[in-house]
């Protein structure tokens, strides 16, 4: 029985398309008794055909980004078994041991995790739960969104329509998250920011991601070049026990 449902908002355009290809290959390519995933995509030309690889008849856009995710939180809930389902974007890299540990120490209900952006997650009329820092969320909550969905903003980026949902359903805001972001700083410097969990620290040797000891959520999104997204997802496959 697994106990969390990784569910990854994706995409078969480019440069999306490969790096769910590279996502499958790095942190998707060993089973984990305790994680499932499922990648769920916009409809469109070069699909993937996977039993756990699902389309929606929304056109790939900004603007169905939202309604897709209501859309994928109901595909997660015909899935039996899963008590969290974790929801990162496709410039994630996911550590399914860790995500697994970390699961089983949180509460069995009203769990919504994510980085507050924008304001303080002490006021929640300000401010949202950001997606770049990824979600962890309980079934019981899923199944609240998903039955609230008649009110979900479609006209909102999912990471805005998720927090306006949320606090319609009376969840709070303020419960936290871990996850780590990786920044190329350039001449072959990086940085690793940890948040919630360990220290930031610069390296040139990946090797030393060793150093982001527990973390399972790593943002590997580089604007300037976003083939090193697939680099980094390679080098932390490579080098993270």
């Amino acid at each position: 029985m697994s106990n969390v449902l990784v569910l990854v908002l994706s995409s078969r355009r480019e440069p999306w398309g490969d790096l769910m290809d590279v996502s499958l290959a790095t942190w998707d390519a060993d089973p984990h008794p305790d994680v499932q995933t499922l990648y769920y995509c916009a409809h469109g030309s070069n699909q993937l055909i996977r039993d756990n690889v699902r389309y929606s008849a929304m056109e790939d856009s900004l603007e169905n980004i939202s309604p897709r995710t209501l859309e994928a939180f109901g595909w997660a809930l015909e899935l039996p078994d899963w008590k969290y389902l974790a929801r990162p974007n496709s410039s994630c890299y996911v550590h399914k041991g860790n995500l697994a540990k970390h699961c089983d120490t949180l509460p069995e209900t009203d769990v919504l995790r994510g980085a507050w952006a924008g304001g303080d997650s002490a006021n929640p009329s300000v401010g949202f739960l950001w997606g770049g820092g990824q979600y962890i969320i309980s079934r019981d909550v899923v199944e609240r969104m998903v039955k609230a969905g008649a009110g979900w903003k479609n006209g909102l980026m999912d990471d805005e329509a998720i927090t306006d949902c949320a606090k319609g359903v009376g969840i709070s805001m303020n419960q936290g998250c871990v996850f780590a972001t990786i920044d190329d700083q350039f001449e072959g410097k990086w940085l690793c920011m940890c948040y919630g969990l360990g220290e930031p620290f610069t390296f040139t040797d990946f090797a030393d991601l060793k150093k982001a000891d527990g973390h399972f959520f790593f943002r590997v999104k580089q604007d300037h070049n976003r083939r090193l997204d697939e680099k980094l997802m390679r080098e932390l496959k490579k080098n993270l026990p």
